[in-house]
């Protein structure tokens, strides 16, 4: 019988956190107030929302034999990611992500995957009893392209439902969309996939019928403090929407948001809430991500959730 297993596939590396009041402009140096050193990447955080939230979780991903690499042992064995899915590379640096984040929580990444960019369609092969066991896959766009549409087309042949992240953005195929059930892009990464400006909710529900148009089973787009807008089909015309929660406490920093809202969203269709319901919950776990710190580990609860 199949399990409510989620496989994430994707990239862990260390974050290196920087605040400022503000973001330095190109050739400027802003004075910064604190900075941090936290486990990051968009895979390995949402590996820890899945967790967190209840799921039960695997992941596969390629890290470096070194100390970034036994960061991210030690934080699947507290958190109760598993890790049969990990390999290990002996000759290759664990990735890294350099954070800049302003007064207002709002950030500028860059992500430097290392050891991940190693991850390869023979290493897939090498994990399909993961894919046997297994009803949920969660990718994205940090691991080589050619891998992440391999890995929706080892998941489709398993039946396994699929959730595609789009980030960081990259052009696909159109015919790799037709592998996606869920497909999770922010409003910026919405915008370059259908050349639509998305700065309103009436925005949003235009992307999300192109984006279905696309051959994808269902668009969600997350839009921050504005909410989530999701698009059942090309006839969805007004769509589910949800705005963000509103809390007494205010936003201290958006790092991760989006990976905890992927995590959640997947652990409740693993769950098989309904789709409101499941939009709902990762509503929720986004919201109360941004009141905390770090990428991974600002992630909630279930029982706060």
């Amino acid at each position: 019988m199949r399990k409510n297993k989620i496989i994430v596939i994707g990239i862990f590396v260390v974050d290196l956190s920087f605040k400022s009041l503000k973001l330095p402009k190109p050739g400027e140096t802003v004075i910064g107030d604190s900075y941090n050193i936290g486990p990051g990447g968009k895979g390995s955080n949402q590996c820890v929302a899945i967790a967190r939230a209840g799921g039960d979780v695997s992941f596969i991903a390629r890290i470096g034999d070194d100390q970034f690499g036994k960061m991210g042992l030690h934080l699947y064995e507290s958190e109760n990611v598993g890790i049969e899915g990990l390999i290990i590379a002996k000759d290759d640096k664990t990735g890294s992500a350099a954070i800049s984040i302003d007064k207002f929580g709002m950030n500028s990444i860059i992500v430097v995957p290392g050891a991940s960019s190693g991850l390869n369609k023979k290493m897939i092969d090498q994990k399909v009893n993961l894919f046997n066991v297994s009803s949920i896959l969660l990718t994205g766009f940090e691991i080589p392209l050619n891998t992440a549409i391999y890995s929706l087309k080892v998941a489709k042949s398993k039946k396994l439902k699929t959730i595609l992240n789009p980030a960081p953005f990259f052009e696909i195929e159109q015919e790799s969309y037709k592998l996606v059930d869920y497909l999770t892009p922010n409003e910026h990464e919405a915008s370059v996939l259908t050349k639509t400006n998305i700065k309103t909710i009436d925005d949003a529900r235009i992307a999300g019928r192109k984006i279905c148009e696309l051959g994808v089973g269902t668009s969600i787009i997350t839009m921050g403090e504005k909410g989530v807008l999701c698009t059942r089909n090309i006839n969805d015309t007004e769509g589910l929407y949800f705005p963000s929660f509103n809390f007494p406490n205010k936003v201290i920093d958006t790092v991760g948001a989006g990976d905890v809202f992927n995590g959640a969203f997947a652990t409740a269709i693993s769950e098989k809430m309904s789709l409101e319901e499941s939009l709902i919950f990762s509503n929720k776990a986004a919201s109360l991500s941004v009141r905390k710190e770090g990428a991974a580990l600002s992630a909630p609860y279930r029982n706060k959730i």
